[in-house]
């Protein structure tokens, strides 16, 4: 029931993630849309954590590389943003993570995944990177997305930590939306000076907006990552590349080819063998 429960919650990620993606691509200053979502997760989260209290002791390590792991992330996936298309860059940061994090599964958590999870997490980031190719994608582009897909796996599996040493679900998800908050604000702040503060209320539109779907998104993935194995939860999660392809053609008027659909076929593929196999009575 409890990885069931997790199962719907890697679900409910996959449908927003891509959104909150656009809603930085498409910012007129991606560097003060990601503080104004930081912003927002801190004031969010600031309001519950004046009853749940201070952070036990064993959740302190899970939450510092949590809060360092994304902040580096944040920054080198908005790097990307400037120097590719989001069709290019997205497929190639999310599509590195679930291999990745698999493995880091299988050697942190014991979490062995079976033939059939197994060939879906392979399907899913093939298909996922595939649709990169013939992007037109330049080396210091390439070296920013391929960087954020490794920090993704990272950050996957130390939310994975913390998460599971947390008193209850609220704890270690509130503390990382504040804390983690905070420090995208710091960022911005050390980056941009004194025009910190006027960049971030010319955005102030689409960084709120972009903050409180990441918190669904994200909040999400959390909860996922307390009751799911980590392959299935990254794997499934990365499924946000469907609804990209959707939003990159829609909405940033991006060209989607033959390829791009084929692509889609292949990670909806995948995903189905995910599912498939924590459904069957062995699983």
């Amino acid at each position: 029931m409890t990885q069931s429960l997790g199962i719907g919650f890697a679900i409910v990620a996959a449908l927003t993630t891509a959104s909150s993606h656009a809603l930085l691509k498409a910012g007129e200053d991606q560097a003060a849309v990601r503080a104004l979502c930081g912003a927002t997760w801190a004031a969010v989260a600031a309001v519950p954590l004046a009853i749940l209290g201070p952070p036990a002791p064993a959740m302190l390590p899970w939450l510092a590389g949590a809060v360092i792991l994304h902040s580096v992330y944040s920054m080198l996936l908005t790097r990307s943003y400037t120097l590719n298309d989001f069709s290019v860059a997205f497929p190639i940061a999310r599509g590195t993570a679930p291999v990745i994090a698999t493995a880091a599964g299988v050697l942190l958590f014991g979490e062995i995944p079976g033939l059939g999870a197994m060939a879906g997490v392979i399907a899913i980031s093939a298909g996922i990177v595939s649709l990169s190719a013939g992007g037109g994608i330049g080396r210091a582009g390439l070296i920013a997305a391929l960087g954020a897909g490794v920090l993704t796996a990272a950050y996957t599996v130390v939310d994975a930590g913390g998460m599971r040493v947390s008193n209850g679900v609220l704890p270690f998800l509130c503390w990382f939306f504040f804390a983690t908050g905070l420090a995208l604000m710091i960022q911005a702040r050390l980056s941009a000076g004194p025009d910190a503060g006027a960049r971030m209320r010319r955005n102030l539109r689409p960084g709120v907006a972009a903050g409180l779907l990441a918190i669904v998104s994200f909040g999400s993935t959390l909860v996922a990552l307390r009751y799911a194995p980590v392959a299935t939860v990254s794997a499934l999660r990365e499924t946000c590349i469907l609804v990209s392809i959707l939003i990159a053609w829609a909405g940033l008027k991006e060209r989607v080819t033959l390829h791009s659909l084929t692509a889609a076929i292949v990670i909806a593929t995948g995903t189905l063998l995910l599912l498939l196999s924590h459904l069957s009575p062995s699983a």
